[in-house]
């Protein structure tokens, strides 16, 4: 066999990735059958091993993973693949001497059957701790880091699919029969299993002897190791490892015993128990590894702490020996494959992206397998022997039932606890902030935005891109911001205007501001109008520099679309800009834009000169909006957009009405001249008398207005009253203007109003 010293391009990388993911396939059902899972730890209990054996032998895998540092040179010398192959083969043939065990029983005893066995399971151990010192080297060049998450999560989907027909055929295997001969049956379908997998990884590139001569020596490589010892982070990374291995992975390997002994279930129900764990992984496999990829490992390990201490407080509670119990079981098995699976996919993840540096991954990772070897060995020894010293122990207080797994469950709890915050504490440069990405799922609808992004990607034409762009913006979620960022680079100028049209309905990210903000940086066309739009709704300020520039660009119809996007981000500083380009754009339709503007800012300086341009305009629709302006000045707009569609709808009967509502207010502030002047207004609409009536709102506006302290409200009133004298009620606007700024000066009045009748002269300004 040879090896591969050319560098390896990601598109070779990727097309032998395939075979990778065959090798860890067969390898699941080599592990599952021989020295991990639940038939292991049966098969151990059938040979009446106690719980403290039990421990030491799944302590041992782990613990002789120590060897890791000291053997890191030879490896490198050696050939990453090669010692990989070489003893990953030689441990199938270690492990193959465990189908003696049954003879070693019958003619020596338990106590050497237990040595005979811990005996194969150490030279195991150290075969497996060889091949993998150089298999996690090989594995980090081998996989591009691009694709790193989705990698993990597709093999993850393909090691469960594995795993479900091998738990269900190894259940099926023990519930049939007895004794040790079942167990040796699925050793030995493990070892063919073993052994295939040893052919398939052959035919994964890379994995050369390493050149670097830091690699090569011992000297060398303790100096790389006391620099991945002095790195505070990936300290911090392997203290959350510890916790979390020791505090879920650790505890979930007596499972299978608890379910037997406490819960009462058949070992063939506890095998298969495995089945709903490898479907809990399953249906959530590739949504951990896009999820990783696309947000940083860090908010996932966060979360994957979160649902792995439910694990040991739902096991605490489950019904015992009820009929209960076995659904339940399965759901919290369930349970623990969603969490599990989020734990390992993510801290594999965050150990080759980001506590491992590209430079030094012999050194580093090194450490790395000697310290999960000793925490994975602590784990299932101290578990072990709590249960050693727990037994016995059972105290019943009511429906809570203590065992000697309670112990275990509170130790597990308490780890799992420093855990969360262990990875709270890690480097996250390239990671969304937990929080930040658990919002994104309590943001507008989150499911049509996952639906929108799957259809995304396999989008083929523009309609389709359009009308995916338009359902992200309908969505409101942020989960779909890099899709459409990537959608304003699409050659379809129609899949561009619909992206940034639906940027501005989502939640103001900083990388969506950003995005527009560089596309409003690049040539002047129309879809700079969309963007100046979308930047003024997503209401980020860092966007009025940019919307500044462009109301100077010399594009009257940009500049007029940035003075909208400016006054939306409450930009005040612009209005004297505002004000000078009211009264100098020479077209009528782009002066509504800034008089829009200065509205939106409240600006009492721009009353005159809009209602100027309000005297000026013919078009009713534009009237509207300029009257739209004048009444955002006065005050709260909603009074004037509610009214705004029932007059036009019923003009006499609904200004009547509006007029009635009006003189309850001035009783209220005890305003009894004007309640009775409105009441002459009222009745005048009331029967289609609209002159009259335009006429007494006229003379409650000058008689409010004398009597009204002097204010910029004050000069609205007066200026509306001018307006009715000027053009009666063949303005719908003015008059609804009118009665908005009277709604607004009572509302004040009243709130403001002392107790005796009489006009609060000292009404603030």
């Amino acid at each position: 066999m040879t090896t591969q010293s050319a560098p390896l391009t990601d598109v070779e990388k990727i097309r032998r990735l395939p075979w990778l993911v065959a090798g860890d396939s067969l390898n699941t059902g080599f592990f599952l059958l021989t020295f991990s899972g639940s038939v292991f730890v049966l098969f151990l209990s059938e040979l009446n091993f106690d719980s403290a054996q039990i421990g030491f032998m799944l302590s041992l895998v782990p613990f002789v993973g120590i060897v890791s540092p000291f053997i890191a040179p030879w490896v490198a010398r050696f050939g990453y693949k090669r010692t990989f192959i070489t003893f990953w083969g030689t441990r199938n043939v270690v492990f193959a001497f465990m189908l003696l065990t049954p003879l070693v029983l019958a003619r020596f005893g338990q106590q050497a059957t237990f040595w005979w066995v811990a005996a194969i399971i150490f030279l195991f151990a150290l075969c497996r701790a060889i091949a993998e010192t150089g298999g996690y080297p090989w594995r980090k060049e081998a996989i591009p880091d691009t694709i790193r998450g989705k990698f993990i999560a597709l093999n993850s989907m393909s090691t469960t699919v594995a795993g479900i027909l091998v738990t269900i055929g190894a259940g099926f295997v023990i519930d049939a029969s007895t004794g040790l001969n079942r167990f040796i049956l699925l050793i030995t379908v493990g070892l063919i299993f073993g052994f295939t997998s040893v052919w398939v990884y052959a035919h994964v590139p890379g994995g050369a002897a390493a050149v670097s001569a830091g690699v090569r020596n011992t000297a060398g490589t303790l100096r790389g190791m006391q620099r991945a010892l002095k790195n505070r982070n990936f300290l911090l990374f392997l203290l959350a490892l510890g916790l979390g291995t020791v505090g879920a992975t650790a505890m979930i390997s007596f499972i299978p015993l608890y379910m037997k002994e406490y819960v009462g279930l058949s070992e063939g129900s506890i095998v298969l128990l495995s089945v709903s764990t490898y479907l809990g992984a399953l249906v959530s496999s590739y949504w951990w590894g896009w999820t990783a990829d696309r947000y940083g490992s860090q908010p996932i390990m966060q979360f994957s702490m979160f649902l792995l201490l439910v694990l040991p407080v739902a096991w605490f509670l489950m019904p015992q020996h009820s009929s209960l119990s076995l659904p339940v079981a399965f759901v919290i098995a369930f349970v623990a494959g969603l969490g599990t699976l989020a734990w390992r996919i993510s801290w594999i993840r965050y150990l080759y992206v980001n506590a491992v540096p590209p430079d030094n991954a012999t050194h580093y990772t090194s450490v790395y397998y000697a310290w999960f070897g000793l925490i994975s060995g602590v784990g299932p020894l101290l578990i072990g022997q709590i249960l050693r010293l727990s037994d016995g122990f059972l105290i019943e207080l009511g429906p809570v039932r203590l065992t000697p797994y309670t112990p275990v469950f509170a130790l597990s709890v308490i780890l799992l606890a420093a855990g969360v915050w262990a990875v709270s504490r890690l480097s996250t440069e390239d990671a969304t902030p937990f929080g930040r990405l658990a919002g994104m799922f309590l943001r507008g609808n989150p499911v049509r935005a996952l639906q929108s992004l799957i259809r995304y990607n396999f989008a083929a034409s523009e309609d389709t891109l359009i009308a995916v762009a338009e359902q992200m913006g309908d969505a409101g979620n942020p989960l779909s911001s890099v899709e459409l960022i990537e959608a304003l680079n699409d050659p379809s100028f129609n899949v561009r205007y619909e992206a940034i049209h639906s940027i501005g309905r989502l939640p103001a990210d900083p990388e969506l501001v950003d995005a527009l903000l560089a596309s409003l940086g690049e040539d002047r066309s129309e879809l700079s109008f969309v963007v100046t739009r979308s930047l003024g709704r997503l209401g980020d300020r860092r966007a009025v520099p940019a919307l500044r520039q462009l109301l100077f660009s010399g594009y009257h119809l940009l500049e007029a679309n940035a003075a909208r996007a400016l006054s939306m981000l409450g930009d005040e500083e612009s209005i004297p800009d505002f004000l000078e380009k009211l009264e100098r754009e020479p077209n009528p339709v782009l002066k509504i834009a800034y008089a829009s503007a200065l509205g939106k800012l409240r600006a009492n300086q721009a009353i005159d000169p809009i209602f100027a341009l309000l005297a000026q305009t013919g078009n009713p629709t534009h009237r509207g909006e300029i009257g739209l302006a004048l009444a955002r000045i006065a005050g709260d707009e909603a009074y004037y957009l509610q009214h705004w569609r029932s007059l036009r709808a019923n003009h006499p009967t609904a200004t009547a009405q509006a007029v009635l509502a009006l003189q309850k207010l001035a009783h209220s502030a005890n305003q009894g001249n004007l309640a009775d002047s409105a009441e002459l207004c009222a009745a005048a609409f009331a029967q289609n008398q609209a002159e009259d009536g335009a006429a007494q709102l006229q003379q409650m506006l000058q008689q409010f207005a004398q009597a009204f302290p002097n204010t910029p409200l004050t000069n609205m009133m007066t200026r509306c009253a001018a307006a009715l004298a000027q053009f009666g009620d063949t303005r719908l606007e003015i008059i609804l203007l009118s009665l908005h700024t009277l709604d607004v000066a009572l509302h004040q009045m009243h709130n403001y109003a002392p107790s005796q009748a009489g006009y609060a002269l000292d009404f603030p300004a």
